[in-house]
């Protein structure tokens, strides 16, 4: 743990309607969706860094630029544009993807880490759960920035849901007739 910052949690939960969870994969993993995802959540650029595929596990490595400009009160403290390395490592016999997002700013000192994880909750409905925290050691300012991103999340996550609820009715006719 970060000795001037902390460990802020987070949880979103969302019921997909789709036939199955291999489906809601393929979804996070389908170059369109996320395309369509990150211009409704204002993600200017996502470059695919890297993509590899074995042994059960998908690994995928991008840097990502989001439109929207740094809080004021912590300007001062970075230089530079903004932007993520993500990393997703989806396990498939575990049906779980570990994700570690490090921002190009604070010099690593902040880092999300989270579990995307789904599981068949009844015919047709596939329960995801995407936890994990936020932690930055920042002196005075780490739990602000903290909650910043939480908040982020908080608004981006519906939205990226309603795409990817889309993108299964469209990818599986027979999923809209199952709501």
């Amino acid at each position: 743990m970060p000795c001037n910052g902390g460990v802020t949690p987070f949880s979103f939960e969302h019921t997909f309607r789709a036939p199955s969870v291999d489906h809601v994969f393929a979804a996070y993993f389908d170059p369109t969706l996320q395309s369509e995802a990150d211009r409704r959540v204002e993600i200017t650029e996502r470059t695919v860094l890297e993509l590899d595929d074995r042994d059960g596990v998908v690994r995928r490595v991008c840097r990502v630029v989001p439109r929207r400009q740094l809080p004021a009160f912590v300007r001062p403290l970075i230089s530079g544009k903004l932007h993520y390395v993500e990393t997703a490592c989806w396990r498939r016999r575990d049906n779980e993807i570990d994700i570690q997002i490090r921002p190009s700013v604070l010099g690593g000192r902040a880092v999300i880490t989270a579990l995307y994880g789904l599981s068949r909750i009844g015919s047709g409905l596939i329960h995801r759960r995407y936890q994990g925290s936020v932690s930055v050691d920042v002196a005075l300012f780490s739990t602000r920035i903290e909650r910043g991103i939480v908040a982020d999340f908080e608004r981006s996550m519906p939205i990226t849901a309603a795409c990817t609820q889309a993108w299964l009715e469209r990818s599986s006719p027979s999923v809209s007739a199952q709501a």
